[in-house]
């Protein structure tokens, strides 16, 4: 399945409150007509003719809509949020609604949502994180997620995924240069080995 990130609003029907309420969300420029019912390259021109988009611009803005209306599939999912909120929600089908559509509104391309539960975003694992982090006001996930690595993703990472940080020969190395201190002339310096040595026994029991 695919994850898809939206940026709402704090009002109408581009806001937060009326995706959670009223169980949609929306994305995408008005004045463009059904998404549904256009091809690739048709798109690509009403962009250029009815916003004047050029560019990588146009690349871009081609991008997100096409996936929004097209690539995306009933079943996949969203993380919707305001700067202060995320909620993740299991998308539907496309769908337009020519009376949002319209530069006031903005909101006439639109999906079904279930909306699941609320996300705290210190809790997310950081690529997920960076993902919702990233510029504009849309995007797709790089790669296909199944249901448990996004549970992976809605999670802080475990101590098994944090890199240590010091590699094992490193260590390997520190404890070789604490073995020879133990045979030094010096007592005190063979007991801050000892202890040394100690110490790191016990972390790594």
């Amino acid at each position: 399945m695919r994850l898809f990130r939206v940026m709402a609003g704090q009002e109408g029907s581009r806001g937060l409150p009326d995706f959670l309420n009223h169980h949609y969300v929306s994305c995408g420029l008005p004045g463009l007509g059904d998404l549904g019912l256009v091809g690739l390259t048709e798109l690509g021109v009403k962009l250029r003719q009815t916003h004047g988009l050029d560019g990588r611009e146009l690349e871009r803005q081609l991008e997100a809509h096409w996936n929004f209306a097209h690539a995306l599939e009933d079943g996949d999912y969203v993380v919707a949020g305001d700067g202060e909120r995320l909620y993740l929600g299991d998308l539907g089908d496309y769908y337009y609604l020519e009376t949002f559509d319209n530069a006031e509104e903005r909101s006439g391309h639109r999906r079904g949502v279930t909306w699941l539960r609320r996300l705290e975003r210190s809790e997310l694992h950081p690529e997920l994180a960076a993902f919702l982090g990233e510029e504009g006001e849309s995007g797709l996930f790089g790669r296909s997620v199944a249901p448990e690595e996004l549970e992976r993703l809605l999670s802080p990472p475990s101590a098994a995924e944090v890199p240590p940080l010091v590699d094992e020969a490193t260590l390997r190395e520190a404890l070789d240069v604490l073995r020879a201190a133990l045979r030094s002339d010096d007592p005190e310096r063979r007991e801050r080995a000892a202890a040394a040595i100690v110490r790191a026994a016990a972390l790594r029991a």
